[in-house]
């Protein structure tokens, strides 16, 4: 058996840690309060930080798999289908199997990404205030208190943060592998 190198699987892994990246780091300025470069540095550390611990999972996973279940993971990865084996437990139930991994990744990324940004915070000694955008003008803060007095919500939390940032990335990165899909099923 010789070594496969997946060029697309590494190309589309990149395209969707620049999204996230970009996709984060908006939502962690806008709802942190942080400048335009610490939410970038922030949102590629802690998203790198989850890739890298994905990608180790995915290999002991790889390890520690039944054989059957081994093949139809790489079969999607390197063909983006599942194959069509006879006899196969996964086969059969693929939607739940999917639908139930994917929840598990979403919330398993969602705790790296808070206490990856909660360790990074505390590494660099970042105080509530040190890191934060300079104060809004006089007609933000108007603009800003009206908006609270009409029970809109207050600035969120850091966990609330993180996981509407995780949430985001994970919908518009959804889109992208179900157009990829679309298009792979469409020219194939």
């Amino acid at each position: 058996m010789e070594p496969v190198l997946p060029l697309r699987a590494i190309a589309f892994q990149a395209l969707f840690l620049l999204v996230a990246i970009a996709l984060e780091a908006a939502v962690l300025r806008q709802r942190l309060r942080f400048g335009f470069q610490p939410s970038i540095r922030y949102a590629a550390t802690i998203n790198l930080l989850a890739t890298s611990l994905g990608w180790i999972i995915f290999w002991v996973f790889e390890i520690l798999a039944p054989e059957d279940l081994k093949i139809q993971v790489i079969s999607y990865i390197l063909f983006n289908h599942f194959s069509l084996m006879e006899n196969s437990l996964w086969l059969d139930n693929i939607g739940l199997w999917t639908i139930l991994a994917g929840l598990i990744i979403f919330f398993l990324t969602f705790w790296v990404k808070l206490k990856g940004l909660e360790l990074l915070m505390w590494m660099l000694e970042v105080s509530s205030d040190q890191e934060r955008s300079p104060e809004p003008k006089r007609k933000e803060r108007f603009h800003l208190a009206r908006q609270t007095r009409r029970g809109y919500p207050q600035p969120s939390t850091q966990s609330t943060a993180v996981l509407q940032a995780n949430a985001l990335s994970f919908s518009v990165i959804l889109l992208l592998l179900l157009l990829r899909a679309f298009v792979w099923n469409a020219y194939s």
